[in-house]
């Protein structure tokens, strides 16, 4: 699992390459939500390069959110290949963390 950081405008952008799965999200968790959170910048969460995602990888997805919201910021995922999105929509979790398909529709849902 790796992840990058970057910035776009004001906004963060994160990228997860690989799986987040239990080891992925154990190597990557403290280091996503440290960069994310503290500092209460909408972010971006590019997951074109995340192959497989369980059930410890939206669970980070969530405490992030939910940290970025009380600070007055959001937390946009997008990109996500059809099974990792089939697994977010199963989960019912794209009304706390949004998932949309472009960075372009991802930094328009974060400013607005």
């Amino acid at each position: 699992m790796e992840m990058r950081v970057s910035e776009i405008d004001g906004v963060k952008k994160v990228s997860l390459l690989g799986r987040l799965d239990a080891l992925g999200a154990d190597v990557v968790e403290t280091q996503f939500s440290g960069a994310i959170a503290p500092s209460g910048v909408s972010t971006i969460v590019d997951l074109s390069e995340l192959t497989f995602l369980a059930s410890l990888g939206v669970r980070m997805f969530i405490s992030t959110a939910r940290a970025l919201s009380w600070r007055g910021a959001k937390l946009v995922m997008y990109g996500a290949r059809p099974a990792v999105a089939e697994i977010i929509e199963t989960m019912g979790f794209g009304d706390i963390v949004p998932l949309v398909g472009s960075e372009a529709e991802a930094l328009a849902l974060v400013a607005g």
